[in-house]
């Protein structure tokens, strides 16, 4: 009755009675919650064979311990102790710690608390107890020093807590093994400026499925401005060289550094595991951090200032045609490597034509940010033209192309007029030589019905387009023989946003005399109701252009008679020559002139 069990029980027949100790009963019970509970012992009656009472006995209680939960195990965690950045990614030989937090409603001990590293360490364990565990914490981190990581891939580890009945819990956390390093960067350009080096590189982020980054090492010669010294080592890894210039995810950079002298640079790719890449002549370019020709101020002093201009030129003459010495040692900057304005010097203690052409180039031209994107530096009035560049299957690109810029433009925004049954646009886009990855350029371009418009601005403080050339390629659908394109406007600004004016010259074309007679497939096809068929004509001559049905009867004669030379078109509007609408189905096109025989299917749908 209520909580309590009452056993009665007895042998049968003759037997006289038991010795013990032994189990005379089992009682179950079945738990119903966390808890405890005192088991009560109660003796009633102890009878012989005779039925007579027995003495003696005692009663000795029990305890019921109740226990269905589980431990928790929760916020496990893999850290990377030596990479800072990460925990989701390790390498062979980082430091790692596993902590997790357990609770459990009776006491655990490390011993009761087990991680499975086997799938993450060679040879390791798959129940290695806790080193610590402290305020329900359970850490392990001398079995994660120095580690050997098997192959790469996402792996988990999962804790184990079993209380003192059996019950268990478990809790998990990943982490990527990565142990394989990143391919090279290519298309690195190291390009001078003042008191800083312009880099730029190919968009690294395919060399490596957990890409993070591309770190730029570079190393300083050391002996501005002879370099007799032998020239310094490029970067060889990722800690080799005088320092880093660069680290992160990007395409370009700027190198600021002083003082003078030139800079051998090689690129990195890196992942999130910190697995660095090699790096071959791809990754490698050397540069000036100053303007060849910069060694004076307006006041005459040695104390270059990031143009090159007349105070330049004075210092050039007054060593010029000797062996220089002393401060006039920084005009010995010729000749270059390659020649050009921004190459690397080859001085040879003689101040002479080679260095005068140096100065040449580079007078009024650079300035402390100028981006030398484009070939011609010569200055002079600015001015902006179109040009066509190239006609082929019926598009055409038409080139915006920047003249007389010594250095001054920034950023160009211009719109073009054009008469939508002559052009039809398709697209846009920056040059070549805009393309560059030595300074990112912001190119946007669009269009409305007879407008085409692209703006355009390289970027960064101070930084201008070196340079004239073509600036952007549009590609228009030529739809006849001959167009226009005018600028409706256009504005230039400097590299504080001022205004800079210059001459706009238009672009008109006229029709070119054909060189032999040609029937053009007519467009649309398929069409519905009306399709043009342009034509060839190179000399004056009679010309018929006929439509036939598939059984060869006349349609429609669209043309017939003498034509200039030129390109014409003749339009059907897919009726008879007694202006009945035709069916739909197919027909052919036939051209006849001065012993010229050609044709062409069309389709009608309907």
């Amino acid at each position: 009755t209520g909580n309590t069990r009452t056993i009665d029980c007895a042998l049968l027949s003759g037997v006289p009675g038991v010795t013990g100790p032994g189990t005379m009963f089992t009682l179950r019970f079945a738990p119903v919650g966390y808890g405890e509970s005192d088991v009560d012992l109660g003796l009633i009656a102890f009878r012989d064979n005779e039925n007579e009472d027995l003495t003696g006995f005692f009663e000795d209680d029990g305890l019921i311990r109740v226990d269905t939960a589980a431990p928790a195990v929760t916020n496990v965690s893999l850290e990377n102790l030596t990479l800072g950045h990460t925990d989701d990614f390790a390498k062979d030989s980082d430091d790692l710690e596993l902590t997790a937090t357990v609770t459990d409603d009776y006491g655990l001990t490390e011993s009761d608390i087990v991680a499975d590293f086997s799938t993450l360490l060679v040879g390791g364990g798959s129940a290695v107890p806790a080193e610590d565990y402290t305020s329900d914490v359970a850490t392990w981190t001398m079995a994660l020093e120095d580690v050997v990581l098997t192959s790469d891939g996402v792996k988990t580890v999962t804790v184990t807590a079993t209380d003192g009945l059996g019950n268990e819990g478990t809790g998990s956390d990943d982490i990527e093994v990565d142990n394989t390093a990143p391919t090279k960067v290519t298309g690195l350009v190291a390009s001078p400026a003042h008191e800083e080096v312009s880099l730029g590189w190919d968009d690294a982020s395919g060399t490596d499925t957990n890409y993070y980054g591309v770190l730029v090492r570079y190393a300083v010669w050391g002996d501005y401005p002879l370099y007799d010294a032998g020239a310094p080592s490029y970067p060889a890894d990722e800690s080799a060289g005088d320092g880093e210039a660069f680290s992160g995810d990007a395409t370009s950079a700027t190198h600021g550094i002083v003082p003078r002298d030139i800079h051998y640079y090689s690129a990195f790719a890196y992942d999130w595991a910190l697995n660095y890449g090699p790096v071959d002549t791809d990754g490698q370019d050397r540069a000036t951090n100053y303007w060849l020709g910069d060694v004076a101020r307006p006041d005459n002093t040695w104390n270059p200032d990031g143009y090159v201009h007349d105070p330049d030129i004075a210092k050039l003459s007054g060593t010029y045609g000797g062996a220089p010495s002393g401060n006039f040692l920084a005009c010995d900057v010729g000749p270059t490597d390659d020649h050009s304005r921004v190459g690397i010097p080859e001085p040879d203690d003689f101040v002479n034509f080679e260095d005068l052409m140096i100065f040449a180039m580079n007078y009024d031209v650079v300035s402390p940010r100028v981006i030398p994107f484009l070939d011609d530096a010569s200055g002079g009035e600015l001015r902006l033209a179109l040009r066509e560049v190239r006609a082929e299957d019926g598009l055409v690109e038409v080139a915006l192309s920047l003249a007389g810029n010594s250095g001054e433009v920034k950023g160009i925004s211009a719109a073009l007029g054009y008469d939508p049954s002559e052009l039809e646009y398709v697209s846009a886009r920056a040059s070549d030589e805009m393309g560059t990855p030595v300074a990112p350029v912001f190119f946007w371009s669009g269009s409305t019905e007879g407008t085409a418009q692209v703006d355009l601005a390289v970027l960064g403080t101070g930084v201008t387009i070196g340079g004239s050339g073509d600036v952007a390629i549009l590609t228009f659908r030529a739809l006849g023989g001959s167009y226009e394109l005018a600028f409706e406007g256009a504005v230039l600004r400097g590299s504080e946003n001022e205004d800079l004016s210059a001459e706009l010259g238009d672009l008109e074309t006229k029709p070119e005399i054909p060189r032999v007679f040609r029937l053009v497939q007519n467009s649309p096809n398929p069409f519905n109701p009306v399709t043009t068929v342009a034509y060839h004509v190179p000399q004056e001559s009679e010309v018929s252009i006929r439509v036939y049905d598939v059984t060869g009867r006349l349609v429609r004669t669209l043309v017939d008679g003498m034509e200039e030379p030129g390109v014409h078109e003749a339009v059907w509007d897919g009726r008879s020559d007694r202006g009945e609408s035709v069916g739909s189905g197919v027909y052919f096109c036939v051209m006849e002139a001065a012993g010229f025989h050609d044709s062409r299917k069309m389709t009608l749908l309907k």
